[in-house]
């Protein structure tokens, strides 16, 4: 554990929100539209069950020692020679994860919102904020998250209400109309873009303090932010359709546009994209954060302080490299991105449980 503060379980529970929802309401009804058309819906529930189990195997990864944190408990578990490689995979993941996201804020600023701005402007900006936020430690982050949260689920839940009028039932017909198997495919991206995500607050679990009811909102969290998901891809096919929410960069945001209540209340897509840009936040956030305690750690550094300014000028070149131009970043979206984060909400967490249960039993 790299910080001596300790966080409750309810302001846990606000970054898991936080983190499950994160860009992927921006990006997923599109990518899952694109595979299961006007199923996508259903692809949602499919992968919201997957990701259920996820959660439950980064819970299970922690109940192996309470108090280590990802990279510690890959040196505790598999040793030197295995962990410490591993623990540096671990690192490069979050790296590249925050660098997608700071990408993707620097797209979608330029594309809808400023036009005219350069990408890298919102990028230094946005880094310049994180670079902030992480120096000032855990707790302040927590802090934030936890008073955001009421505001998000307000802006949230007005989305969701003021799109209900301009619904429209035929759009989700016919059903499973592309089969199963593209249904079933489009439950991979949901569980890997809101679930397997999670695996970044390995780096913050040890810093919760203990309770019986840890486990049980962790998972009621990580289930309302699918569901939040689910909302979202039901809104954009019900209101747009399955083709323009497949084809368009981003149904959410144009989904919003739609919103006319009485030609007084109109143009609200400003309200989503507060909420897009606070929920993308944190989750950026406590990626730096895990990407600068997991250097910390590994390398056994005094200062992890010291660390935030290079990481963030590291971070800025990154997100160009990983990245060039948009078409790029979408296509790696669809055909590598998922199962880069199943390996690691999944494969190497098994595999940890897995030798940890066998040197437990060696040990008799």
């Amino acid at each position: 554990m790299l910080d001596n503060v300790k966080i409750s379980i309810r302001q846990m529970t606000a970054l898991v929100i936080f983190m499950s929802i994160g860009d992927s309401i921006l990006v997923l009804p599109t990518i899952i539209a694109a595979t299961s058309k006007q199923d996508a819906w259903i692809s949602a529930v499919i992968g919201i069950a997957a990701g259920m189990l996820i959660a439950s195997i980064i819970l299970l990864q922690y109940r192996v020692n309470p108090s280590a944190s990802q990279i510690e408990l890959n040196l505790k578990v598999f040793g030197k020679w295995i962990g410490w490689p591993l623990s540096l995979l671990f690192v490069v993941h979050y790296l590249l994860m925050t660098s997608a996201i700071i990408r993707e804020v620097g797209s979608f600023m330029t594309t809808m919102m400023m036009p005219e701005t350069p990408i890298w402007s919102i990028q230094a900006i946005l880094l310049l904020i994180l670079v902030s936020g992480v120096r000032s430690g855990l707790e302040p982050i927590v802090r934030t998250g936890e008073i955001f949260l009421p505001l998000y689920l307000l802006f949230f839940a007005a989305l969701i209400i003021l799109i209900l009028p301009e619904t429209k039932l035929d759009h989700l017909k016919p059903y499973l109309g592309e089969g199963i198997i593209p249904t079933v495919q489009g439950s991979i991206y949901l569980a890997a873009y809101s679930f397997s995500e999670l695996i970044a607050l390995a780096m913050v679990l040890p810093n919760v303090r203990p309770g019986k009811n840890l486990t049980r909102d962790f998972m009621l969290a990580a289930l309302f932010g699918g569901c939040s998901i689910l909302a979202v891809i039901l809104g954009t096919i019900l209101v747009l359709g399955p083709y323009i929410t497949a084809h368009q960069n981003y149904p959410a945001y144009a989904l919003a546009k739609k919103i006319s209540i009485g030609q007084f209340l109109e143009r609200v897509e400003a309200i989503f994209a507060i909420m897009w840009i606070i929920s993308t936040y944190f989750k950026c956030t406590i990626y730096f954060y895990a990407l600068n305690a997991g250097i910390t750690q590994l390398f056994k550094l005094r200062d992890n302080r010291s660390l935030t300014i290079p990481l963030g000028i590291l971070l800025f070149g990154t997100a160009y490299a990983l990245s060039p131009n948009a078409v790029l970043y979408n296509e790696s979206l669809k055909l590598y991105w998922p199962f880069w984060d199943l390996t690691f909400s999944m494969v190497f967490p098994l595999g940890l449980i897995a030798v940890y249960g066998i040197r437990k039993l060696a040990r008799g």
